[in-house]
C-alpha cells in the first residue's frame, strides 16, 4: 500500500509541475515586408502595367485606304475587336490589383476601373458604327474612321488615370516614378532604362 501511495504521489507532483510551467509566449505578428511607399508604388505600377497594352494597341490604328474600302472596313473591325479584348484584359488585371493601399483606396480603384469601362463602351459604339457603314461609301467609311480616331484622341488627351491617381500624394508620386506609368504617359516611347549602379569604391592605395 505504501508503494502504491508513493507512486500516486509522484505522479501528482509531475502533473502539478507540468501545469505550473510557463506557456510559450504568442508568436509576434509578421512584420510587413514592404513600406507604405513601396506598396503604393507596386499598386500604381500594376495599374499602369495593365493599361499600357491598351494604349499601345489603340495608338496603332490601321491606315484609311479608300481605294480598298472593304479591306479597310475589315481592318477597322478587327482593330476595334482587339481593342475591346484588351480593355477586358485590363479590367481583369485591375480587379486583381484590388484597392489602392491608401486612404479611400477602394474609391480610387473603382474610378480607374470605371474609366476603362467607359473606354470599352466607346470602342463598342465605334465598332457598331463601322459595322453599319457601307464599304462602298467613301464618305461613310471616312466618317467611321474619324469616329474611331476621336475615341483614341480622347484616350490620349483625357489623362483620366493620372488625374484619378493624383487624388492621393503617394499615388501621384508613384505614378511619376513607375516605369509603366512613364510609358503610359508617353505611348510609343521606349521603356526607361534602369538606374545605373554606382561603381564600387576602389581600395585605398598604400
Amino acid at each position: 500500500m505504501c508503494t502504491v501511495s508513493l507512486a500516486f504521489l509522484l505522479a501528482a507532483l509531475v502533473v502539478a509541475a507540468c501545469s505550473a510551467a510557463p506557456s510559450a509566449p504568442p508568436a509576434a505578428p509578421p512584420t510587413p515586408t514592404r513600406t507604405p511607399q513601396e506598396q503604393a508604388f507596386d499598386w500604381t505600377e500594376s495599374v499602369c502595367g495593365a493599361l499600357v497594352p491598351v494604349m499601345e494597341y489603340l495608338t496603332a490604328a490601321p491606315p484609311l485606304d479608300l481605294n480598298a474600302r472593304e479591306a479597310t472596313r475589315q481592318a477597322y473591325l478587327t482593330y476595334l475587336t482587339g481593342g475591346i479584348a484588351r480593355t477586358d484584359q485590363a479590367r481583369a488585371a485591375l480587379a486583381a490589383a484590388g484597392p489602392a493601399p491608401v486612404p479611400d483606396g477602394d474609391v480610387i480603384a473603382e474610378l480607374v476601373r470605371g474609366e476603362i469601362a467607359k473606354l470599352r463602351t466607346n470602342l463598342v459604339d465605334a465598332r457598331a458604327l463601322v459595322e453599319g457603314t457601307d464599304a462602298g461609301s467613301a464618305v461613310g467609311l471616312g466618317r467611321a474612321a474619324v469616329g474611331v480616331s476621336k475615341v483614341v484622341e480622347a484616350l490620349l488627351n483625357g489623362a483620366e488615370v493620372p488625374r484619378t491617381l493624383a487624388r492621393d500624394p503617394a499615388l501621384q508620386l508613384a505614378y511619376n516614378q513607375a516605369p509603366s506609368c512613364v510609358r503610359l504617359s508617353n505611348p510609343g516611347a521606349p521603356p526607361p532604362l534602369p538606374p545605373a549602379e554606382s561603381p564600387a569604391p576602389s581600395p585605398p592605395t598604400r
